[in-house]
């Protein structure tokens, strides 16, 4: 009896992310924020290979990585919601792409400091582009969240990646192998995305 009771009150927490009517996803507040970073392959091939990047370095860049480009997306993304926008955010955004596969094809043989500045560097770009596609009926704080929430999950995706593969591959070179495959990939799409 009282499982039931529980359940009722688990889905009752949840009920602001029930779509009661069609054609919500995407136009409003939270679920256009979470939808925003999965539907282009630039952001989500940046998004994943910080996590990646992560789990490459170990230690605490696994979080510092990860924390490092959320919070200054965030910034981005309050810049673009207001307007205080740099110019030539689409190519900043493509120069991540390239910079983050060449990143990923050395193995993260550069130093953390240097990987941190670079991920920061793409987060307030990627926070731009965040904030200014944001629909104009949506409201900053759930766009913001949805946003956040997926880019988090993103992260942790990549970093499962990279284990899983680490587990599976105990052999280095075959997995260096597999980084510069996924490196020089995300190289030649940001290139192409850089000359369209």
């Amino acid at each position: 009896m009282k499982k039931k009771y529980l359940l009722s009150g688990l889905l009752a927490l949840f009920s602001p992310l029930a779509l009661a009517h069609p054609s919500h996803i995407g136009t409003h507040g939270f679920e256009s924020g979470f939808i925003h970073p999965l539907t282009g392959i630039d952001h989500l091939s940046v998004m994943l290979g910080v996590g990646m990047l992560a789990a490459l370095f170990g230690g605490q860049a696994r979080y510092r990585l990860p924390l490092a480009f959320v919070a200054i997306m965030i910034v981005g993304g309050m810049m673009g919601v207001s307007g205080l926008v740099m110019p030539g955010v689409e190519i900043g955004i493509a120069l991540s792409v390239v910079a983050m596969g060449i990143l990923l094809c050395s193995g993260a043989r550069l130093s953390e400091k240097a990987t941190l500045a670079l991920v920061m560097g793409f987060a307030l770009f990627h926070g731009m582009a965040h904030g200014m596609e944001m629909p104009l009926d949506s409201q900053a704080m759930y766009y913001f969240s949805g946003f956040v929430l997926a880019t988090t999950m993103l992260h942790m995706f990549g970093i499962f990646l990279v284990q899983l593969a680490v587990s599976c591959m105990k052999n280095r070179v075959i997995l260096n192998a597999v980084g510069f495959g996924i490196g020089m990939s995300m190289t030649v799409f940001g290139g192409s995305l850089l000359f369209s």
